[in-house]
């Protein structure tokens, strides 16, 4: 089974309008099981309209194993979110890859309940 768990995470809001809308940044560590098995340090921008949905993009540095093969790559990260959950994508972003993951590539995705720190993920590479 292929799970992932968020085991860090720091959010700072850096500019917020009077409606609650808002801007910020968090920074995220994930534990990985399954075909992608390892550490992910990731940093994101928050983007939160009013309501408290919102979206979130970033970049991930992976260090571990997928499909076996291990060393590093950096995941391109893109998310929405509401009061209900995130759901999210992974890229292996081309060219970032180290070790045994030299020219690897590959996309996941997730659905996380809010209120939840870990959560089942797709990958396909």
């Amino acid at each position: 089974m292929n799970k992932f768990e968020c085991t860090k995470w720091d959010e700072l809001a850096y500019a917020e309008a009077t409606d609650n809308a808002k801007i910020g940044d968090a920074k995220m560590t994930f534990a990985y099981t399954g075909v992608v098995e390892g550490e992910g340090k990731s940093a994101a921008l928050l983007i939160y309209t009013a309501d408290g949905s919102g979206t979130a993009t970033g970049a991930e540095l992976f260090t571990g194993r997928i499909n076996g093969r291990e060393g590093t790559v950096i995941f391109h990260t893109t998310n929405t979110f509401d009061a209900e959950g995130v759901t999210g994508t992974f890229t292996v972003v081309p060219g970032t890859g180290t070790g045994e993951l030299a020219g690897a590539g590959g996309s996941g995705a997730y659905e996380m309940k809010m209120g939840t720190m870990s959560t089942d993920y797709t990958f396909t590479s």
